[in-house]
């Protein structure tokens, strides 16, 4: 049996490259996953493939930021489940952008997407869970600033401080932690350095590596790893805690 053997868990960003291994990972410890995404297509291909290998998962689109979606999937989810056991806000976009060159917009996209999507989908989530865990995504950019990151480093300082709150109103029954990832080779860095030249791009990704005292970047799974450490039974005594799996990066 898996550690997270037939616990009822709802995954945000699932079609994402995190989101991804995590919904694969979670699923091969034994739980019953419901991956939410806005990316349809890359969510139904990743239902395809996990159901063919015989997992307990389904996909749903919906847009976290939006009350009215949310509260429809805490209905599917009571549903389909009868309660829940895992709440994993992993759902966030990345703006690279220096702070007067920001628009209004793109802040409250950021904002509302990574930090109002994390408040939502607990505020409608958390009251389906008798007992259980909430883990949510947030950075080392959530911890240290980071050039021409305002706006999501706001954002993911939000979320650890959020989860903080959280792990006091929802205790002692409910555990709430954030993970803080350095960077992690995922389409996202990926797409925000093929922005620039190859020579450019080059150089932003050796910065990348030589932030971390590992002297590399992440892998997706090496988070979900935490994740799914925090999700199980074996940590059930952490709660309030913001972890960094960084390389070493808020150490240095």
């Amino acid at each position: 049996m898996g550690s997270l053997e037939a616990k009822r868990t709802v995954i945000s960003g699932a079609a994402g490259g995190m989101g991804q291994v995590a919904c694969e990972i979670f699923c091969s410890e034994g739980a019953r996953v419901i991956g939410v995404d806005i990316d349809e297509e890359a969510g139904n291909a990743l239902a395809e493939r996990l159901t063919a290998a015989g997992h307990d998962f389904a996909f749903q689109r919906v847009d976290v930021s939006s009350s009215a979606a949310v509260q429809e999937l805490a209905s599917q989810v009571q549903e389909r489940f009868g309660g829940l056991d895992v709440l994993y806000n992993n759902a966030g976009i990345v703006l690279g952008k220096p702070i007067l060159e920001t628009s209004e917009e793109e802040w409250d996209r950021v904002q509302d997407v990574s930090l109002k999507g994390t408040f939502l989908m607990t505020r409608f989530l958390a009251p389906l869970m008798d007992t259980g865990s909430i883990i949510n995504v947030s950075s080392t950019g959530g911890i240290v600033g980071f050039e021409f990151m305002a706006a999501y480093c706001a954002a993911k300082g939000g979320v650890l401080m959020f989860t903080k709150g959280c792990a006091i109103d929802l205790a002692p029954k409910i555990r709430v932690n954030a993970i803080c990832p350095g960077v992690i080779d995922t389409p996202m860095p990926r797409a925000f350095v093929s922005k620039l030249s190859e020579e450019e791009a080059a150089e932003v990704w050796r910065g990348f590596e030589q932030g971390h005292l590992t002297k590399r970047v992440g892998r997706p799974e090496e988070v979900v790893a935490m994740a799914r450490m925090l999700a199980s039974d074996e940590a059930s005594f952490i709660t309030g805690a913001a972890i960094p799996v960084d390389g070493g990066w808020t150490a240095i």
